[in-house]
């Protein structure tokens, strides 16, 4: 019998595109096995304790909410008046960051953005129109809808290609999110709200607007929320499950009206309390159906190891989205939806996530080892990785590398020529070392921050 030469021809022509492609492969898969959650699970001792009681996350949350630096903010305990002059040093703000200044932006046909299109954006704005004193008003969003900088769909590009990464983008914030409306557009397209997380312009076709704050917060129900705690669950109009309304993501939570009846003759479901939109604009409160085998719980999660690492790993290989582009999560947005279950109030970027919790210790000047002696003290799937742009949760430690899982766009590597980037693209394991070599280091190298969410008393010491 002749031998069959086909693996070995097979073999050979990955090994030759992978030489001519440099390290533009994905190389850094991880192997199968620590893709089940409870590969990290069993390395940890008692992973089904309690890390942090519901009454100690809710004095975390009021303590964060306080905190200014963290730009959280209780939309139903926002007041009801603004001076114009504040919504203007908001508007002001946002210009300063992100308007136009010496470096060239880049639109949607890779064009630079010219005076015209800078001139007409603050027109839109519609400074002119804030009177001395003006009314917060209040709504819900009715869809899943993007959270922009400025009041366009325009992108802001750095390169005439980057169209992965538009700095307009702020990021996307859930149905029937409520909303505090400061201002609107000159065109009316667009509304000026601030989000439980962030500031910045919605579409006003996504908001239902309230008679008033008690329209929005103060809805009857049973106490404790229905949790999303799939990565996607949809929502439907009739218990029949025919219309689909939308998709909730992971950690959206929803007011109960009824809970699943076996005994009824059509199919078992949750009915939720869930915005709708009136031919004139204005907010009306309708039922909600979920499935009741749907992924979700009734009230928060209990805050364990366990519980964390499956739901980390229900978003395991979902797609990277910068600021939620394409229906994607970027790094933040992946620890917010994670911690949201839990009922954890997390900011909505890596720099602020990372002002959060008990530090382990001051990196600067650290040496490699040191940072890895650090590291073995950190709680596994409560523990914050931090570098500037970047944010992962530590899963542990795994035949002498450190792991962990994050949602990651690239990252740089040594190529023959000189250094390639090499795209990832979605929620990956990888260990520490991933990056060494490349021209910026590896992400251990360039760690800066590493906070516990939790209790000083997990610290080992």
């Amino acid at each position: 019998m002749k031998p069959n030469k086909r693996p070995l021809a097979i073999l050979i022509l990955i090994f030759l595109v992978t030489v001519l492609m440099g390290n533009s492969l994905p190389a850094l898969a991880s192997p199968k096995k620590m893709e089940d959650p409870l590969f990290w699970v069993r390395a940890i001792k008692n992973p089904d304790r309690l890390l942090l009681t519901p009454t100690e996350i809710q004095k975390m949350n009021e303590e964060n909410l306080k905190r200014q630096d963290l730009l959280l903010c209780s939309v139903k305990d926002m007041k009801e008046e603004w001076i114009g002059e504040e919504i203007l040093a908001f508007l002001r703000e946002d210009w300063k960051s992100f308007g136009k200044s010496e470096q060239i932006r880049y639109g949607k046909q890779g064009i630079p953005l010219d005076d015209s299109f800078w001139n007409a954006l603050r027109e839109n704005m519609n400074q002119k129109a804030l009177k001395e004193k003006n009314q917060l008003l209040f709504g819900l969003t009715v869809k899943r809808t993007e959270v922009r900088v400025f009041p366009t769909e325009e992108l802001s590009m750095k390169t005439s290609t980057n169209y992965d990464f538009d700095l307009f983008q702020q990021s996307a914030i859930a149905p029937a999110s409520p909303v505090g409306i400061y201002h609107f557009s000159r065109d009316q397209l667009w509304a000026y709200v601030q989000t439980p997380f962030i500031r910045g312009w919605i579409r006003t076709k996504d908001l239902a607007m309230a008679k008033g704050k008690n329209d929005v917060f103060g809805q009857g129900g049973i106490k404790e929320p229905l949790v999303i705690t799939g990565n996607f669950v949809r929502i439907f109009a009739d218990p029949l499950f025919r219309q689909p309304v939308f998709s909730a993501q992971m950690g959206s939570a929803f007011r109960i009206l009824r809970f699943p009846d076996q005994a009824k003759p059509y199919k078992p479901h949750y009915t939720i309390s869930i915005p709708f939109k009136e031919a004139d604009g204005r907010l009306s409160l309708g039922n909600g159906y979920i499935p009741a085998n749907e992924d979700v719980h009734i009230g928060f999660l209990p805050y364990t190891q366990n519980n964390m690492a499956r739901q980390a790993f229900k978003m395991l290989h979902q797609p990277y989205g910068w600021g939620e582009m394409s229906g994607g999560r970027d790094c933040s947005r992946f620890m917010m939806d994670l911690f949201n279950t839990f009922g954890i109030l997390m900011p909505r970027n890596s720099n602020l996530q990372a002002r959060m919790g008990i530090p382990l210790g001051p990196l600067e000047g650290k040496t490699i080892e040191e940072k890895k002696k650090i590291l073995d003290r950190a709680v596994p799937l409560a523990t914050l990785l931090r570098m500037p742009g970047h944010i992962m949760l530590y899963l542990g430690r795994h035949n002498g590398a450190h792991y962990a899982i994050h949602s990651i766009w690239g990252i740089q590597k040594e190529g023959k020529s000189g250094p390639v980037y090499q795209k990832i693209g979605k929620v990956t394991i990888t260990d520490l070392n991933l990056g060494k070599g490349g021209p910026n280091g590896s992400l251990l190298h360039r760690l800066t921050e590493i906070q516990l969410i939790g209790p000083d008393s997990e610290v080992k010491k």
